[in-house]
């Protein structure tokens, strides 16, 4: 990946053993309102929750580089290309975030998402305002209910809304060994 003025490496990049979780630059997030593509997006990338995201993360003031729990595209560090994004829709209220994420049909089924979302939760729970990661997805997603059951959130019965799961600091996956030699 070349990297430009416009668009160099945040100081809060997150790297896990397959991808980059970056921040959203303001030249990303000026594409994704603006619903225009970059050259290194996937032919598949925005989708439309992306683009969603990106409107609801820009009007919260959520998407700079500077949150720790900012809007971040998920980019597949083979290839370089943007596959997806992952971001936390409040800021921590009674020690509670909200993560949300999407990765591309054409990248789907390899674990990017799961390894996005550990990775993520892991840096939210590092925060000591945060006490709980949570998730809402929709009964007929059970893509998204595996992957949540799967990088270790746990179900809640919270009426409304679909269907909600909690990651709790105790319940977090170990990091990989590659991932902790990082």
């Amino acid at each position: 990946m070349t990297l430009t003025p416009e668009r160099s490496a945040p100081a809060s990049g997150v790297i896990t053993d397959r991808l980059n979780l970056d921040a959203v630059s303001a030249a990303e997030m000026d594409a994704l309102i603006g619903q225009s593509r970059l050259p290194d997006w996937a032919e598949d990338f925005p989708q439309p929750t992306d683009l969603d995201a990106a409107r609801q993360l820009f009007e919260q003031g959520l998407h700079t580089a500077a949150n720790a729990l900012a809007t971040r595209l998920i980019r597949e560090r083979e290839t370089g290309e943007v596959v997806g994004s992952i971001g936390f829709l409040l800021l921590p209220e009674d020690g509670d975030v909200e993560v949300s994420y999407s990765v591309v049909p054409s990248r789907r089924k390899r674990g990017y998402a799961t390894e996005a979302l550990i990775s993520l939760a892991r840096l939210a729970l590092d925060d000591p305002t945060v006490s709980r990661v949570l998730a809402h997805t929709d009964e007929e997603n059970t893509a998204s209910q595996e992957l949540l059951l799967t990088a270790g959130f746990i179900p809640l019965e919270i009426p409304g809304l679909g269907l909600a799961f909690a990651l709790l600091r105790d319940q977090l996956p170990a990091a990989s060994p590659e991932a902790a030699a990082k």
